[in-house]
Order: C-alpha cells, then structure tokens, then sequence
C-alpha cells in the first residue's frame, strides 16, 4: 500500500446550501462510548489481523511488478499497459465517492470492510481459475476480461480502503493511528515476504511463470483477511434512512467541500500531483526486463524490496506522525517520492540489472504516502465526515490517471527519460504543496474566520 474513499456527511450530505467545512477532529472516536475506548487494543489486533493477511495477498499482485508483467505476456501493446494506472486509480475514485453517503450512515461499518475485502477475492479467483483452465492459452477476449475484472477489483478496493479508513477513524485514536501503520509495517511485510518466498518464487521462476497459482492464492488470501475483522468491537451508530444514489448530487459534493475548506483543497492539489507517480508503475517493471544482465529470478528480488521497503517507510512514518503529527510524515514521504524515476533512469542506463533492485526499494515510499494522505484527511474533519474527506482525496487523483495509456504510448515511441523526468518534477511540486499544509492537531479547537475550519 499502501494506499491507502466516499462522499457524505452524517445526517445530511454536504450540499451548495453555504454550510461551512466541518472543523477539524476535535476528539478521539466515539468520545461518549468507553467501552469502544477500552476496546482499542482489541480493534487494533482485528486490524492489524486484517492487514497482514491484505498485504500478503497484495505482494502477489504487486502493482508495479506482477500484474504488468503478467500483461506483458499478453500483448506487447504499450497503451494497453498504460490502461493499468487508469483502471485502478478510477475504479478507486468514482465507486466510493457514490457509495460513500451510504457508507456513512451505515451504523457498522466493519461490515462493509469485511464485505468488500470478500469482494476483492472474487477477480483474482475468476482470473486465476479462467487462466488455469485454458493452460496459459491467450487470446483478445481474455485480455479484455483479465482489465474488466482488474478494474472491477479497484472498484472494489475503492471502497475497501474508504470503510478501513472510516473504521479506524472510529475505533482508534488520531495519536494511535501511526501505530497501527508500524505494527502492520514491521509484522505484514516480513510475513508477506515470507510467503512470496516459499511460493510466489518458485511461480515466477517456472517456464512459463504460474500465473495461475498465484491468482488464486492472492483470492483466498484476501477472503481469509476478511474473517479476522470478525473480532472488532465497534458500537453501531444511530440508525439513518438510507440515501438514493444521485451521481450527479455526489459530485456536487465534493466539489462544494473543495471550494469550502481550503485546507481539504490543498490535500486535494497535493495528491492530484503526487499520483502522478504511479503513471510509471507498469514501466519500471519493463525498464528492468530490458536492463543489461536481466533474469526472470529477478522479478522476486523486486517485488520483495518493494514490499520490505514499504514495511520500513511505514514504521518511520507511523512513528513521526505519532509523535510529530501527520503532515510531518506526510511532508517527508512525498519528499522521498521525487526520486524514483530519476534512480532507474540512472540504474537502467549505467547500472547492471543486477542493482535494478534499489528502484523498487525506493519505490515502497509510493502507497505508505497514499495511506498517510487519507490519515491527514481523517484529521481534518469530525468523524461523522470521515467517509466525505477520504472520498474527495482520492477522487481528485482521477484526472491525472487519464493521461496513463499517453504516458505508455510515449514511453514505447520515445524512451523512458523525458517522460520520467517530467513525472519526478510534478511529485517535486507536491512536495511544494506539502509545505503550505496545516498540522490539525495544533488547530484542533481553532476557528478559521468563524467557519469552524483550522487554521
């Protein structure tokens, strides 16, 4: 992750009425409830269950490494690849910023992050169980449902990663948060690389790679992950009619929040430049494949340095932001993101492929900085808007994505080097944006003009 989703407040959704942003968190969750408060402990173990076995199914599906290079065995065409990036930023954007009025006012919330986690199993097994049936066969039809289940699993991840973030804004406490992301850092990674050890290599090794094997796993990983959420301990909130699903009335929302709370909207250009980032993702892979000295072991290598380096990002990242506040840590991950395409550039140019392995450490900062942003968005409102926030974020990373199947045309007619410089110096201007945030733990309490937003 790493990543790391909904529109809505409590008892009505923001409108263009000229209500004002809701203020910053001024309390810990659900501050009338105790017994949720004496829970935490037990609510964070559930979670970090959840996350170990989530990350372990996800380092089988490494964006940046598996999926583009099980791609690749399908077709060469380089805007079919460049449609990655876009299936999976939309499909976590557009769905839970529908859903996220309903999401809302859903009294349990760990339902819907069970469900949806159930849900995310289902393209994988589909994939893997189609893939092993036709013996590795390919054909047109199958790459357009491997992209239509790829992107029907985003769509679902949407509104995963938007009830996580909701659930642990209700059960945890701002000063813990960091803590969870430590904890699931410094257990899930290892854990997961463990796995990829005994299994995913030997499947990527085989001639052909086993893409079937490792399809499935990834599925019945994600369906266990969902039982460990059983153990939470979460108090349903007051039962709310549900909401229609007006497409149209959604947008409006989150636009009108954009416009009211200037500090959302900072966030907001922040992560629309820092998603840039991930427009290169189904590149790095390749660069590597054609570096000098390449081997199909090393596609473990990167995926394991990938995924190690999140572990690490998360724990130093976890504790700045419990010690620091949130936009220290966002401050310095963003900062670390700017120089990825620059080092395989450097790498891929001068370097054997043997040292190809430092861009996908490096590369780990990605998703550690995506899950801090949706943290620093939970920090800026009550709770109650928490599905709101988080959807807002993550749809203004929507745009940028479209130029992703550009960015693969490009990238097959002209090289890698104009196109990866150009992304580093729009994560360069993120970084810019970071310094002008705000720290809401300093605010909380503070009025902005009378409108109830920090300063």
């Amino acid at each position: 992750m790493t990543s790391p989703n909904s529109p809505s407040s409590s008892d009505a959704p923001f409108s263009a009425s000229g209500q004002t942003p809701p203020s910053v968190e001024t309390a810990p969750p659900d501050p009338a409830d105790e017994a949720t408060v004496r829970a935490e402990p037990r609510n964070v173990l559930s979670m970090v269950l959840h996350q170990i076995l989530f990350r372990t199914a996800w380092i089988f599906k490494t964006e940046s490494v598996i999926m583009p290079a099980f791609l690749d065995s399908l077709t060469d065409a380089g805007w079919v690849r460049g449609l990655l990036p876009l299936l999976n930023r939309t499909g976590q954007s557009v769905t839970p910023l529908l859903l996220s009025d309903r999401l809302s006012r859903t009294p349990v919330k760990s339902r819907w992050l069970a469900g949806s986690t159930v849900l995310m199993s289902l393209p994988f097994l589909s994939i893997g169980g189609l893939w092993l049936l036709r013996d590795g066969q390919t054909s047109p039809w199958f790459v357009a449902f491997f992209l239509f289940a790829y992107a029907t699993f985003f769509s679902v991840h949407g509104v995963n990663q938007a009830s996580f973030n909701t659930l642990q804004g209700k059960v945890i406490r701002p000063e813990r948060r960091g803590r969870l992301m430590r904890i699931v850092g410094s257990i899930g990674s290892p854990m997961a690389v463990l796995m990829a050890l005994l299994l995913l290599q030997p499947w990527t090794e085989a001639d052909p790679p086993k893409f079937a094997y490792i399809f499935l796993f990834t599925g019945s990983m994600f369906f266990t992950a969902s039982l460990m959420l059983r153990g939470i301990v979460e108090r349903p909130d007051a039962q709310q009619p549900k909401s229609s699903l007006v497409v149209k009335r959604r947008f409006q929302e989150a636009f009108q929040l954009v416009q009211t709370d200037p500090h959302l909207r900072r966030l907001c250009l922040l992560a629309t430049l820092f998603v840039c980032s991930q427009l290169l993702f189904p590149h790095y892979q390749r660069m590597g494949r054609e570096t000098a000295g390449y081997t199909g072991k090393m596609l473990m290598t990167w995926v394991i340095a990938q995924n190690l380096s999140a572990a690490g990002f998360s724990w130093i990242s976890g504790a700045i932001a419990d010690k620091r506040g949130t936009r220290s840590a966002l401050r310095c991950l963003t900062f670390l993101a700017i120089f990825p395409p620059a080092l395989s550039l450097g790498l891929g140019t001068w370097a054997n492929a043997n040292w190809y392995w430092i861009t996908f450490a490096w590369l780990g900062v990605v998703p550690v900085t995506y899950r801090m942003q949706l943290n620093y968005a939970l920090e800026l409102t009550e709770r109650k808007n928490h599905p709101l926030y988080v959807s807002t974020v993550v749809l203004s990373m929507t745009l940028p994505i479209v130029a992703s199947p550009l960015i693969g045309v490009w990238v097959q007619h002209s090289g890698y080097t104009l196109p990866f410089l150009q992304i580093s110096g729009l994560v360069a201007a993120a970084w810019i944006t970071s310094l002008f945030l705000i720290e809401p733990r300093e605010s909380r309490g503070a009025a902005d003009g009378g409108s109830g937003s920090p300063r």
